[in-house]
């Protein structure tokens, strides 16, 4: 198994009106090739709509995520194979003002984007704000996906009550096996 490092593309300052695109972050991934989060003026509905992820290639959307819903911001995060060289991964934290709701994941290979899953872990301070759990993150990967652990405890709401409860970092790992969504493990 390989650990993924952080690569870190260049922001820039580009305009995507023409796309229909108002954008919060923009980032150079190659010569034709733009990451981006931000807004676009297609049709919303009550189950997609808000802040995405874009791929641009050129003068044209290779991938659009569904809306993130309410939040207020879209934070992009890379990390690059170094087995594969043209596979990267994309975090997409989302939050709003109180803090990180989690982590969409993307891959990306080439010029095809998929989304992979969601990580449902944020990190709690002493006063209980809701931090990124982002910095803490290490992704390995294997010939048959990834699996992402942390070097910090971390936060999670348990889907059948609701209930924010802390859980050690060793105890818990998010594995992708390549067919379907990221599987949270806690043990």
């Amino acid at each position: 198994m390989a650990l993924l490092s952080i690569f870190n593309p260049k922001e820039i300052e580009k305009d995507f009106k023409s796309l229909g695109i108002s954008h919060q972050q923009v980032f150079q991934i190659d010569k034709k090739k733009y990451v981006l989060s931000g807004f676009d003026d297609s049709e919303e509905n009550e189950r997609d709509y808000g802040i995405r992820l874009f791929v641009i290639e050129g003068n044209k959307v290779l991938f659009r995520s569904k809306g993130m819903m309410d939040s207020w911001y879209l934070n992009l995060t890379f990390f690059k194979s170094k087995a594969f060289n043209d596979k990267m991964l994309i975090l997409g934290e989302g939050g709003d003002e109180g803090g990180s709701y989690g982590i969409s994941v993307f891959e990306m290979t080439q010029s095809k984007v998929k989304r992979i899953g969601y990580i449902n872990a944020s990190i709690w301070d002493n006063n209980e704000n809701i931090l990124s759990a982002v910095p803490f993150v290490k992704i390995a990967e294997s010939t048959y996906g990834y699996i992402i652990t942390f070097s910090r405890d971390v936060t999670i709401q348990d889907k059948q009550t609701y209930e924010y409860k802390t859980i050690n970092k060793q105890s818990i790992r998010y594995i992708y096996e390549g067919k379907e969504d990221i599987i949270e493990i806690i043990e």
